[in-house]
C-alpha cells in the first residue's frame, strides 16, 4: 500500500483517501482478489481502478458505456502524466494504430474500452499478448437483467476476463439493488461478505421534495419560482429532447437564462453547454438523462425532475449531483398524471409481437453459412422486416449466445463503405487520385449509406424444425414480455416511493439495502418529513377504448396482421415498421390514445385483427400524379394537427 499513497499524493494531489477507497484498493493490489464497489454518484469509484493501474505491472483495462465519459478520463489521466487511452470507432487509423504499439510495448498503463469492442477478434488478439492485471468494469449494473440500464454486451464480459485469464477484477456501480449486486458478484466471483465495498445512498444534506400538478402550465409557473429564488446552479431534467427545447424557451421568455442538452445536438454544442455549466455560479441547464454523466460540479443546488424518472435508480443517480459540497440542497420531483404514458411507452416499447420474433428467428436458424462458416446479419434490414428495435435484436442475438450457446458474434463487416472528406482540399485529392485502384472506386461507387453486416461463428446446430424453432421463440417471447413488466413495475415503485407515508430519503436507501443508515428513520427535510403525510396523486389511465378513435386508427393503418403495432400507434411508441409506414413521427393520429390502458388496446385491436383472419395489407399501389402531390406537400405535413391532436413530432419520444 506505500505505493498506492505515494500514487495518491505525487499523481493525484490528495493526501488521504476518502471513505473506502483505501479497502477497495488494499482488497485489489494486497489481497489480489476481486471486489465490488457501490459507491453513490460522486463518490470517488475512478481512483479505486486508477491507483492501483499505476501499482500493479501490466495493463488496466476498463469497459465504459460513454465515449464521452473515456475521453474525459483518458484526458485528465494524461494531464496528470499517465499514459493512458480510450479505443474507439470515432478514432483515425494513425491514433488506433499508435495505441495498438504502445500497449503491445507494455508502455499502456490505463486503456478504456466500449463493451461492444470485445466482439472483436483483433483486439481481443491484440489483448491475449499482454497481462491485464486489472480489468474495472464501470457502470457494473448493466450487467443485470435485473437493472434498469440492463445491456445484453455486458453479460460478456465475464467470458472475457474468464478466457483472457485477468488476474483481478472491479466492478463499480452506484446504483445496484441487492438483487443486481448479487448478480454481478455470481457473474465474476466476487465474495458476497469481504468483497463489497459501499457507501451508504443517504445524504443528509439533501431534502427530497414531491410535488403534484394536473397540466404542464402549472409545472412551469412552480418551476420559474423555485428558479428564480435558487442560489446556485440548477438541473431540470425532463424525458424527451423536445421537452428539453420547449422548457428551455419558456423559462426564457420568463427572463431565466437556460442551456439545452441533449443527446440529439452535436458533440461540440454539448461540450460547450457542459463546459459552461461547469464554470457558471447560478447557470441552469435543461437535460435528458444524456446529461450528467461525468458532471462532477460540487455547488449544484437543486435538481428538478419537472417529468418522473423511468426508475429510481436513475432518480438516485441524478439527485446524487446535488450538494455534493456537502451544503443544503433540494431535490424536487414533479408528478403529473399525463406524464405517465411516455414512461410507459418506453417500458413497453421493446416488446415485439410473438409472431415477428418467431420469423426473425426462422430466418437465423434456417439461413445457411458463408464460405467461412460464418454467419451474417444485416440489424437495420432485420429490425424493418420484423418490426424489432435494434437493441431488441441484440439482445436476441446475446440470447442464443450466451443463454443457448448456438453462436458467437465476431468481429462486425460492412457490406458498404462511406467515403468522406474532411475538407474540399480532401476531397480534390481524391477525385485527383488516378492510381488503378481509385479508378476503379470511381467508376463503380454509388450514392448509398454504409451497410453494416453483424457477423457470428456457429458453435453448435441450432434447430431447424419449425415446431423447435417456434418452442424456442416463445422461451425467448416469455422473457421479453416478463422484462416489459419489470419496467412498468419500476414506474409503479417510483409512484410509491414518491407518494407514501414514510420518509424519501429512507425509502431511497432501502431501495438499495441501506435500511438503517438514517437516523431513526426520519431525514426531517423531505416532503414526508415536514408535512406528515405523502402527497395525493392518482394516475388515470381508460381502461375501456374510445371505439370512435379505435376506428380512427384502424382506418389510418391498414395492417391486421399485429394488434400491438395497432395499439404502438395509438399510443404513441416508435417502431421500425411504424417508422417505414409512415405511421409515426409526423403522422397526426400517433399518439392520439395515451391516454389509454396499453393493455386494454392491445386487446382491442386484436379483435380487429382477429375478424380479419390477421392479414398483412398489400402495398397500395399510388398513382404517380397521387406521389408527386405528395412529394410537393411533405415539408408543411408536419405542422398538421389533425385528429386528436396527438402527434406533432412524436416520433422523437425515445431519444435522449
Amino acid at each position: 500500500m506505500e505505493k498506492a499513497f505515494a500514487v495518491l499524493r505525487d499523481t493525484f494531489g490528495f493526501q488521504s483517501f476518502r471513505h473506502e477507497q483505501e479497502a477497495v484498493i488494499h482488497r485489489l493490489i494486497v489481497d489480489n482478489e476481486n471486489a465490488l464497489v457501490l459507491f453513490p454518484t460522486g463518490g470517488g469509484k475512478s481512483l479505486t481502478y486508477q491507483i492501483p493501474a499505476l501499482c500493479l505491472e501490466g495493463i488496466t483495462l476498463v469497459i465504459s458505456p460513454l465515449i464521452a465519459l473515456m475521453k474525459d478520463q483518458v484526458d485528465g489521466l494524461v494531464q496528470r502524466g499517465v499514459n493512458a487511452a480510450n479505443l474507439d470507432s470515432t478514432q483515425g487509423a494513425d491514433r488506433a494504430a499508435w495505441i495498438k504499439q504502445e500497449v503491445l510495448s507494455g508502455s499502456m498503463k490505463i486503456l478504456y474500452v466500449a463493451p461492444e469492442r470485445l466482439n472483436n477478434e483483433g483486439f481481443i488478439a491484440m489483448m491475449r499478448q499482454v497481462k491485464i492485471s486489472l480489468l474495472a468494469v464501470d457502470e457494473s449494473h448493466c450487467i443485470s437483467q435485473w437493472g434498469a440500464s440492463f445491456r445484453p454486451e455486458y453479460l460478456k464480459i465475464a467470458r472475457f476476463a474468464e478466457e483472457l485469464d485477468v488476474e483481478r477484477v472491479l466492478c463499480l456501480t452506484a446504483t445496484a439493488t441487492p438483487s443486481v449486486a448479487k448478480d454481478i458478484c455470481d457473474s465474476f466471483f466476487i465474495d458476497r461478505e469481504a468483497g463489497i465495498f459501499r457507501i451508504p445512498m443517504y445524504r443528509p444534506n439533501l431534502a427530497l421534495k414531491t410535488e403534484v400538478f394536473q397540466n404542464m402550465d402549472q409545472k412551469m409557473a412552480r418551476l420559474e419560482t423555485i428558479l428564480k429564488d435558487r442560489t446556485g446552479p440548477s438541473i431540470v431534467y425532463v424525458t424527451l429532447q423536445k421537452h428539453a427545447e420547449e422548457v428551455s424557451n419558456r423559462l426564457r421568455a420568463g427572463g431565466l437564462d437556460s442551456m439545452v442538452y441533449h443527446a440529439g445536438l452535436p458533440s461540440e454544442e454539448r461540450e460547450r453547454v457542459q463546459q459552461d455549466f461547469m464554470m457558471s455560479e447560478k447557470g441552469i441547464v435543461v437535460a435528458t438523462i444524456a446529461f450528467g454523466m461525468g458532471i462532477d460540479k460540487a455547488d449544484i443546488r437543486q435538481v428538478i425532475h419537472l417529468f418522473m424518472p423511468k426508475t429510481l435508480e436513475n432518480y438516485s443517480q441524478e439527485v446524487g449531483r446535488a450538494g455534493r459540497d456537502g451544503l443544503p440542497s433540494t431535490c424536487y420531483m414533479f408528478l403529473c398524471a399525463s406524464d405517465i404514458p411516455v414512461l410507459e411507452g418506453f417500458a413497453r416499447g421493446d416488446t415485439c409481437a410473438k409472431r415477428d420474433l418467431e420469423l426473425w428467428l426462422q430466418e437465423v436458424a434456417l439461413k445457411d453459412p458463408a464460405a467461412d462458416g460464418t454467419l451474417d446479419f444485416n440489424m437495420y434490414k432485420q429490425a424493418k422486416d420484423y418490426d424489432i428495435r435494434p437493441n431488441v435484436l441484440n439482445l436476441c442475438y446475446a440470447q442464443l449466445e450466451l443463454d443457448y450457446g448456438y453462436i458467437r458474434a465476431i468481429t462486425p463487416f460492412y457490406s458498404i463503405y462511406d467515403i468522406s472528406a474532411k475538407s474540399a482540399s480532401g476531397w480534390a485529392q481524391v477525385l485527383a487520385d488516378n492510381t488503378p485502384a481509385a479508378k476503379a472506386v470511381r467508376q463503380y461507387w454509388k450514392m448509398k449509406s454504409a451497410g453494416s453486416y453483424q457477423r457470428y461463428m456457429i458453435i453448435k446446430p441450432m434447430p431447424r424444425a419449425l415446431k423447435e424453432i417456434n418452442y424456442l421463440s416463445k422461451l425467448m417471447y416469455q422473457g421479453m414480455v416478463a422484462r416489459e413488466g419489470e419496467a412498468v413495475e419500476k414506474i409503479r415503485k417510483v409512484i410509491e416511493f414518491a407518494t407514501n407515508d414514510d420518509c424519501l430519503a429512507q425509502q431511497l436507501a432501502a431501495y438499495f439495502g441501506d435500511d438503517n443508515v438514517v437516523p431513526d428513520g426520519m431525514c426531517g427535510q423531505c416532503t414526508f418529513c415536514t408535512t406528515g403525510s405523502g402527497v395525493e396523486f392518482q394516475p388515470i389511465a381508460q381502461a375501456v377504448p374510445d371505439p370512435y378513435r379505435i376506428r380512427h386508427i384502424l382506418d389510418a393503418c391498414p395492417e391486421r396482421d399485429d394488434p400491438r403495432l395497432l395499439a404502438r400507434m395509438a399510443f404513441g411508441i416508435t417502431s421500425p415498421r411504424l417508422t417505414a409506414g409512415k405511421w409515426s413521427t409526423y403522422h397526426p393520429l400517433f399518439g392520439s390514445m395515451v391516454d389509454t390502458d396499453f393493455n386494454a388496446l392491445v386487446a382491442a385491436f386484436d379483435m380487429e385483427c382477429k375478424k380479419a383472419g390477421y392479414a398483412k395489407a398489400e402495398p397500395l399501389s399510388v398513382p404517380r400524379t397521387a406521389q408527386k402531390r405528395t412529394s410537393s406537400s411533405s415539408t408543411s405535413r408536419g405542422g398538421y394537427r389533425g385528429g386528436y391532436g396527438g402527434g406533432h413530432k412524436r416520433g422523437r419520444r425515445g431519444k435522449y
